[in-house]
C-alpha cells in the first residue's frame, strides 16, 4: 500500500532524526513481513565450533596477559532493558489472586503454580529478602494485615519490577548486597584491568544516566582499594534507531494527538552505540550474566581465553592483510587454506588470480568476533548455525524469530542446534593499519524480522532491526568456541537467582 505523510507526520519524523524515505522503508518492511534466514545446517563442534584443549585453554589465556598492554580494551554491557520481565510470573499472581477471599495456600493448592511454589519456597535466600521484608506494612500490635509474603509480592513487583535490571540487587552477601550493575564492575576487575584501569561502557535507558553513575560510585570506590581506576562511560539508544509500528491493516500507529507512535527497535540498534566505541578490543556480555564472586576467577579465565583467540588470529589476519596488498610474496594456496579453515569462509573453487586475490582481501579485512558458545540446554534464545545467502554460506547466530516455523524443515534444523550463544562476545573493530571500521557497512540489512504486539488490546506489529550479534555482525568474520555452561548463569525470571552461581552460600 502506499502511505502519504501529513505535514504534522513530518514534523515528528523530523523532530526524532528519521528521514521520510526511512520511515516509508520501515513501513514497507513491516507489510511486508520478516525476511526470514535460510539455514543451511546448525554448527557443530570440529564444523564451525572450535573445542579447545585445557593446554590449549592455557595457551591463549597467556596471549591476552601478554599482550592486552599492546591494545586499548573496553567492555560493553547493554542495560537498558527493564527488570518486568523478570517478575512476570509475579505480575500474572497480582492479577488473579484476592487476598481478602483467598489464602496463598488455598490460591497454590488450586492453581499448582510451580513457578510461585518456587519463588516462595526460597523466598529468604533473596538478595532483596530483607528490604522487601522491612517495607511490608504492620498494624499496630505488629501482626501483619495479611500474610507477609504477598505485601512481599506487592512491594517488588511495585518498587524493584520498575527498575533497570542493572539494578536490581542480585547478590546476597555476609555484609553486602551487589546489583546486576555493581558484580558486572566486580567481575571485570579479574580480566579488564590494564594500565592498572578498565573501560566500562553501559547503554542505559533514557533520562537514567545520573541513576547509574550515583549507583555505581561506591563500587567504583572500592575497586580503587584494588588499585583499579574505573573509567565508566555510559550512552543512550539513539532516538534515530526507533522504528514506526503498524495496526494489521497496515496503517500507522498514532497516539490520541494524532502523532506516529515509535517503538525501541529491539538490540539490533545497537550496533551505533559500539560503533562509536573507539577501543581496539570491546568485550561483550549481557546484563544479567554474573555469578556471584567465588566464581569469578574461573569464568575471567573463559573470558581472556577468547580474547587471545582474537589477538592471535587478528595477527595471521593482519600479517595476510599487509602481503595482499603491499603486493608482497604471497602465497595464495596458504591464505586460502586460513581463510577456509580458520575464519570460516567458503572460497569457490573457480576464483583464480586476481579474483582470488580479491576475494581474499575482502574476507581478510573485515571486523573480527570470537563467541563463546554452551552446549544446548533448553535456554530461550539463538545459536549458531550455518546460513546461506547470495550462493555463500557463512556461520551465524540465528535466534527463533528470524526462521520460519511454518516451514519444517527450517524449524527441525533450529532445534536440532547443539549449542546455545550466551551473548559471550570479543570484537576487534579496527583494520591491519589501525583504523576504525565503519561496523554499519557490515550489517546485513536483509536480517530485518516483525513481531506481533499489542496495545490497549489491539494488534500491532513492530519491526526489529538486525540484532546486534545477529544480522548486525552477519559479514563480520565469526570465530566460535565451546565453553563450560557454567559461564553461562543468565537472570530472566527472579527464580534464577536461586540457581548455585547466585548464592554465595
Amino acid at each position: 500500500m502506499n502511505h502519504k505523510f501529513t505535514q504534522l507526520d513530518r514534523e515528528v519524523l523530523s523532530k526524532v532524526g528519521i528521514a521520510e524515505k526511512e520511515a516509508l522503508q520501515q513501513l514497507s518492511l513491516l507489510q511486508k513481513g520478516s525476511n526470514f534466514t535460510k539455514l543451511h545446517r546448525p554448527a557443530a563442534t570440529d564444523d564451525g565450533i572450535m573445542s579447545l584443549t585445557e593446554s590449549e585453554v592455557g595457551n591463549y589465556v597467556s596471549v591476552f596477559e601478554n599482550e592486552k598492554r599492546n591494545f586499548s580494551v573496553a567492555r560493553f554491557i547493554p542495560a537498558s532493558g527493564l527488570a518486568t520481565r523478570m517478575f512476570k510470573f509475579l505480575h500474572y499472581f497480582l492479577e488473579k489472586y484476592n487476598p481478602e477471599k483467598e489464602t496463598l495456600v488455598s490460591y497454590l493448592n488450586y492453581n499448582k503454580s510451580y513457578k510461585l511454589g518456587v519463588f516462595l519456597g526460597g523466598i529468604e535466600k533473596f538478595p532483596f529478602y530483607k528490604q522487601a521484608r522491612n517495607a511490608v506494612s504492620e498494624t499496630e500490635n505488629g501482626t501483619f494485615k495479611t500474610d507477609y509474603r504477598y505485601q512481599f509480592i506487592v512491594y517488588i513487583v511495585k518498587i524493584l519490577g520498575n527498575l533497570p535490571k542493572a539494578l536490581v540487587p542480585f547478590h546476597k552477601y555476609k555484609d553486602s548486597v551487589r546489583t546486576a550493575a555493581e558484580e558486572q564492575l566486580m567481575f571485570s576487575k579479574e580480566f579488564m584491568v590494564n594500565h592498572k584501569k578498565m573501560n566500562i561502557h553501559f547503554s542505559v535507558p533514557p533520562s537514567k544516566t545520573a541513576i547509574f553513575k550515583q549507583h555505581l560510585s561506591k563500587t567504583i570506590k572500592k575497586l580503587e582499594a584494588y588499585n583499579v581506576n574505573t573509567n565508566l562511560s555510559f550512552s543512550n539508544q539513539k532516538r534515530n534507531t526507533d522504528t514506526l509500528a503498524v495496526f494489521q491493516n497496515g496503517t500507522p500507529v498514532r497516539d490520541k494527538k494524532g502523532k506516529l507512535v515509535f517503538r525501541a527497535a529491539g538490540h539490533g540498534s545497537l550496533i551505533g552505540v559500539l560503533n562509536d566505541m573507539q577501543e581496539q578490543i570491546i568485550f561483550i556480555s549481557n546484563i544479567d550474566n554474573v555469578s556471584v564472586k567465588k566464581y569469578h576467577v574461573q569464568l575471567a579465565r573463559y573470558k581472556k581465553m577468547l580474547a587471545g583467540l582474537l589477538i592471535s588470529l587478528q595477527h595471521q589476519i593482519f600479517n595476510y592483510c599487509r602481503a595482499l596488498n603491499e603486493e608482497e610474496e604471497i602465497n595464495l594456496i596458504e591464505i586460502k587454506a586460513f581463510v577456509q579453515e580458520k575464519l570460516n569462509v567458503e572460497v569457490p573453487q573457480a576464483l583464480l588470480g586476481n579474483k582470488l586475490i580479491l576475494f581474499l582481501k575482502q574476507k581478510l579485512n573485515r571486523p573480527l568476533r570470537v563467541c563463546g558458545v554452551v552446549k544446548n540446554e533448553g535456554e530461550p534464545g539463538g545459536g549458531p548455525f550455518w546460513v546461506e545467502k547470495n550462493n555463500e554460506r557463512s556461520l551465524q547466530i540465528v535466534e527463533s524469530a528470524q526462521v520460519d516455523m511454518d516451514n519444517n524443515h527450517q524449524k527441525s534444523l533450529f532445534k536440532s542446534s547443539s549449542h546455545f550463544n550466551p551473548t559471550d562476545i570479543v570484537c576487534a573493530t579496527h583494520d591491519y593499519e589501525g583504523n576504525k571500521y565503519d561496523l554499519t557497512k557490515f550489517i546485513d540489512y536483509d536480517a530485518y524480522f516483525t513481531t506481533q504486539k499489542s496495545v490497549d488490546g489491539v494488534a500491532i506489529k513492530v519491526l526489529e532491526r538486525p540484532g546486534l550479534w545477529n544480522g548486525s555482525m552477519a559479514n563480520w568474520n565469526t570465530i566460535l568456541v565451546e565453553v563450560p555452561s557454567r559461564t553461562f548463569n543468565p537472570v530472566k525470571t527472579v527464580n534464577d537467582l536461586l540457581r548455585p552461581m547466585h548464592q554465595s552460600q
